[in-house]
């Protein structure tokens, strides 16, 4: 009688997750074949929790063939011998357990006078084989194509790829109405269920804040989030249970998501950061619609199956919403027997191989690059050859070249966004061709000034630069409440807030070095053209007038007019003496209501008040303002901020300004008041001395200090209100 072929699993733990899943999976496909003996150990016992997979797999093999490794891991090699096991299945590479595998331990399992053979599994897209795999298996199972086409291409073993079944499990009417009445969900409504452990890479996040856009306007929608909340990403899911909506019911680890997957009406996978996710395999099983996203290394399986997603949770809502209204199927075919065969040839082809020979094997250099800030690139590795490094503009300009050894690394100095094209060269062949691309990557733009002008002036083209991108964009100002609401596909944080995890970064502002403008942070001469391009021209965007987008209430205007007096500098102001009285005066006759909107008290730094007029009481938000200043039929005020969140909300706005050049802020809309007959336009010209409130570059302290805006008379400004007004 032929002797059975013995195969013992060993698996980092198997607490939860899809590695215990796939498992579980392959042990019942092949369990029934009477030429298999089969064998588990868990390396680790993390928890007693969580278990119902483990469970399901003691259930399956002889209970004298399960066993969970203690303190002693090197008790593995007795279970080894003493069984005389054929092929030692690793579900997980072993240099990247998660746990740290003795050198001795790895040693002997690989040893060259070894009699069984060393299958290896890798279930996550993190471990890098050519920088960390020092030990090579006899086979590798691969259980998605990427592994074998990209991460572990370069590994000499043999390799099969052996993917999770997808079967036939599609319910009928009559099923999914009873899986519904058995959880309790109403049948009248349409039931959106997501399923994972609550981490950052699963984004249970966005599936809830989508939930919370359908709140209000779609509640016959309920979301349904089934997986374990594992105490150690608290961190991340303690917030969001926080502030769950009442659409949203969120059932904890099952053992019965079959009764769940047979019940929805979607499955919607947030996830940002997966390998070989099994659920979505199930939810195809089941024949549900399903919204995900498309990740790179699905290689596309999953195309004809998905309605694929992006970080934009306005387009994902609309997308979700044509999906339950579809009537869109797709055919599933069983895949069950097709897999079981795989392992056994799999099996028996790795029996008849001959023991792989662990060689000193010198992997392929690593090459990190980020572009936070400044491009970095760093080449890790054994190599002792030399590199040729190149960065190459979007124009095919090389910019920089370089040789360079394994273990150092290189910054350049350039700032703003390049679309770098990076190629290195090891012994004369290019290894290395990148050119930047930030789709699904984590960009951090922050806001370098906390002046209200300068951030509605820049944050339109946040928003463009995310949409021509699509990256997940993290950004910092001064101002975020201003925002979060009308961005919300956008990551706010605090000014100084640490994010992590960043493949490029930029900062928006004015850079000066040695008296001139940086020319490695800012690509151009900010003094010398409108505020908003700044924005553009750091982020490599097209340059056109955009307002930012704020929430304000949409109503009918009052016979009203706001003015803002009030600025930073003694230059900024109107400094004709009887002017703004003479413009209230006649706004008056006209019938206007006057509103003063400004912190400042009358008689600041010297500067009073216009009588007849009513200053806003505001609580202190600038929300207040923009509600007020919503309901104005125009604004008269200044080059600065208020004068940009004038033009923001769409109200005409007459600027008076000598300080500036006219083309510094805005045009549409935008009525400017300025006399070209005398000094003008110092502010891009000069830099301004933010701590000289009298500043005048030219003129101080003479009679023509401030004569830009001494010389702006009250009937220039009128003359712009009539234009406004059309009388």
């Amino acid at each position: 009688m032929q002797s059975k072929l013995k195969i013992l699993f060993l698996a980092p733990h198997l607490s939860t997750g899809g590695m215990p899943a796939f498992l579980l999976k392959r042990i019942e496909n092949i369990i029934k074949q009477e030429e298999l003996e089969l064998f588990v150990v868990e390396y680790t016992n993390f928890s007693d929790e969580y278990v119902v997979q483990k469970n399901k797999i003691k259930e399956l093999i002889k209970p004298e063939n399960f066993f969970t490794l203690g303190e002693d891991k090197y008790s593995l090699m007795e279970i080894i011998k003493s069984n005389n096991i054929d092929i030692v299945h690793s579900d997980e590479i072993l240099e990247g357990f998660g746990q740290v595998v003795p050198d001795s331990l790895l040693n002997d399992l690989y040893s060259n006078s070894r009699t069984w053979k060393i299958v290896e599994t890798c279930h996550n897209v993190w471990f890098n084989p050519n920088t960390s795999k020092r030990f090579n298996p006899d086979g590798y199972a691969f259980c998605t194509p990427w592994h074998k086409m990209s991460t572990f291409s370069q590994m000499p073993s043999y390799g099969e790829v052996i993917e999770h079944p997808i079967e036939n499990k599609v319910p009928t009417l009559e099923e999914k109405s009873q899986a519904k009445e058995i959880l309790g969900l109403d049948p009248n409504k349409k039931h959106i269920i997501n399923v994972g452990l609550w981490t950052s890479g699963k984004n249970q996040k966005e599936g809830v804040e989508l939930a919370k856009q359908l709140e209000q306007s779609n509640p016959e929608i309920q979301f349904h989030f089934i997986g374990n909340q594992a105490i150690n990403f608290a961190e991340y899911w303690s917030p969001i249970m926080s502030d769950i909506p009442s659409n949203v019911s969120v059932w904890g680890e099952r053992h019965d998501t079959d009764l769940f997957m047979r019940a929805a009406d979607v499955f919607m996978f947030n996830s940002t950061w997966e390998c070989n996710p099994l659920v979505v395999r199930e939810a195809i099983s089941h024949g549900l619609k399903i919204i995900s996203r498309n990740l790179p290394q699905y290689m596309d399986m999953f195309t004809p199956y998905i309605t694929q997603i992006n970080d934009d949770i306005v387009t994902t809502k609309n997308k979700l919403l044509s999906l339950l209204d579809s009537e869109s199927t797709y055919e599933v075919i069983d895949g069950s027997s097709e897999f079981e065969n795989q392992h056994i040839q799999f099996y028996k082809n790795v029996k008849n191989l001959p023991i792989t020979s662990q060689t000193k094997f010198i992997p392929k250099p690593e090459i990190i690059q980020y572009f936070v800030n400044n491009p970095f690139l760093e080449i890790k590795g054994e190599s002792n050859s030399k590199f040729k490094v190149e960065f190459y503009d979007e124009s095919g300009r090389c910019h920089y070249s370089e040789e360079l050894s394994s273990n150092h690394w290189i910054r350049l100095n350039r700032e703003y966004f390049t679309k770098w094209n990076t190629k290195i060269w090891e012994s004369g062949k290019l290894i290395y061709d990148n050119t930047l691309d930030l789709k699904g990557k984590k960009v951090f733009i922050t806001l370098e000034s906390s002046s209200l002008g300068d951030t509605l002036a820049w944050v339109p083209y946040i928003r463009e630069f995310k949409d021509k991108h699509k990256c997940h964009l993290v950004v910092s100002t001064f101002m975020n409440n201003l925002f979060r609401d009308t961005y919300p596909d956008i990551e706010f944080v605090e000014p100084g807030t640490g994010v992590s995890g960043l493949y490029a970064m930029y900062k928006l502002g004015w850079f000066y070095k040695d008296g001139e403008f940086n020319l490695s942070r800012n690509p151009n001469d900010f003094r010398i053209m409108p505020l908003q391009k700044t924005a553009s021209d750091i982020l490599g965007l097209e340059y056109k007038e955009t307002r930012a987008l704020l929430k304000f209430p949409n109503g009918k205007r009052e016979k009203k007019v706001g003015i803002g007096i009030h600025s930073t500098a003694q230059a900024k102001y109107w400094n004709n003496p009887t002017g703004w009285q003479e413009v209230v005066d006649y706004l008056k006759l006209k019938g206007y209501d006057v509103v003063l909107y400004s912190r400042e008290n009358d008689g600041y730094m010297g500067n009073n008040h216009p009588v007849g007029i009513r200053k806003f009481e505001s609580d202190g938000t600038i929300e207040s303002v923009i509600n007020d200043m919503a309901t104005c039929e125009f604004f008269v005020g200044l080059g600065s901020g208020l004068s940009w969140l004038s033009w923001a909300i769409g109200l005409p706005t007459v600027l008076i300004s000598g300080f500036s050049q006219e083309y510094s802020e805005t045009t549409t809309d935008t009525y400017r008041v300025i006399n070209k007959s005398v000094c003008h336009g110092c502010f891009n010209s000069h830099r301004l001395d933010s701590g000289d409130w009298n500043w005048c570059p030219i003129y101080k302290n003479t009679e023509r200090q401030f004569e830009c805006t001494k010389e702006i008379t009250s009937q220039m400004v009128i003359e712009k209100i009539n234009e406004v007004i059309n009388v």
